[in-house]
């Protein structure tokens, strides 16, 4: 990948996820200028931290298709996978995910938040990786069912130590350069820390959407989620993702504030990580 393929890879992952979404007849998401900005600073980020995980298919006509692998520590991360609707069905996949494979350790720990598309997750599984059926909780947030959130605070740059060691017990590393790209849309950072109980979350401050919660217990972390939660607008909406059965503590959570569960493709897991739990993880860098 080079920096000049980022904008037609926009309109490749645009078109591939919207093609998927009609496949399995889930609601239409509106591609705007907003989201392909952010779509491409996040391409951009990966190409400057992890240049050689990041690999285009090319075709006469444009590229047909992406694969970015991220290296965090021993944990390798498949943070983008997409081909175009046009290329299906005709090995583009299979060579990307080879490409994409070869930049981590095959026989280290690694991490894959699948799409509910079951020709990935045959793909995936046949690569080694297990499948840990998800749920995402999503829908208006009813803060009348909410616990007071004890212990939380907001957070700064002097808190990512914590954030770092935190994820380095859930996940077997830290985030490390992704925390800037998490931040730096104006997320929230917030903060548990009482003796040796500690947790952070990121909440994205646009849909009020928290895209990672960790912890060092189920406490700590019912208390992270639920802080996100209660700082919704009344009559506003979010969600949570990639619950496994591991993150009871977050069901719980979501489905005191009424939110609904719905099913959404598997967390797909290669070695030992780390226990994953309690952890809330991102889909771009697991």
């Amino acid at each position: 990948m080079a920096a000049d393929d980022i904008a037609a890879l926009t309109r490749v992952w645009e078109d591939a996820f919207a093609e998927m979404r009609d496949r399995f007849h889930l609601p239409v998401i509106e591609r705007t200028p907003a989201s392909d900005e952010h779509y491409a600073g996040r391409l951009a980020h990966m190409l400057r931290t992890d240049p050689d995980g990041c690999w285009v298919a090319a075709g006469a006509d444009g590229p047909k298709g992406l694969a970015v692998a991220l290296r965090r520590g021993p944990l390798w991360v498949l943070s983008n996978f997409a081909v175009d609707p046009s290329a299906q069905d005709a090995g583009v996949g299979r060579a990307l995910l080879d490409r994409a494979a070869a930049y981590g350790d095959a026989e280290g720990p690694g991490l894959i938040l699948s799409s509910r598309d079951p020709k990935a997750m045959r793909r995936y599984a046949f690569a080694g990786f297990a499948l840990r059926p998800s749920v995402t909780a999503k829908g208006t947030v009813r803060r009348a069912g909410l616990a007071r959130a004890d212990g939380v605070r907001d957070g700064d740059a002097a808190d990512l130590e914590l954030a770092a060691h935190v994820d380095e017990l859930q996940r077997g590393a830290s985030h490390g350069p992704d925390f800037g790209a998490l931040l730096d849309d104006g997320a929230r950072l917030l903060v548990f820390e009482r003796g040796t109980r500690q947790g952070y979350a990121v909440v994205r401050q646009s849909d009020h959407r928290p895209v990672v919660v960790a912890a060092t217990d189920p406490d700590a972390a019912i208390q992270l989620l639920t802080a996100a939660l209660a700082d919704v607008p009344d009559g506003g909406e979010s969600e949570v993702g990639w619950l496994t059965g591991a993150q009871q503590w977050a069901i719980g959570v979501c489905l005191r504030a009424g939110m609904e569960l719905h099913p959404v493709g598997p967390v797909m897991v290669r070695g030992h990580p780390g226990p994953m739990a309690p952890y809330v993880p991102n889909g771009a860098y697991g």
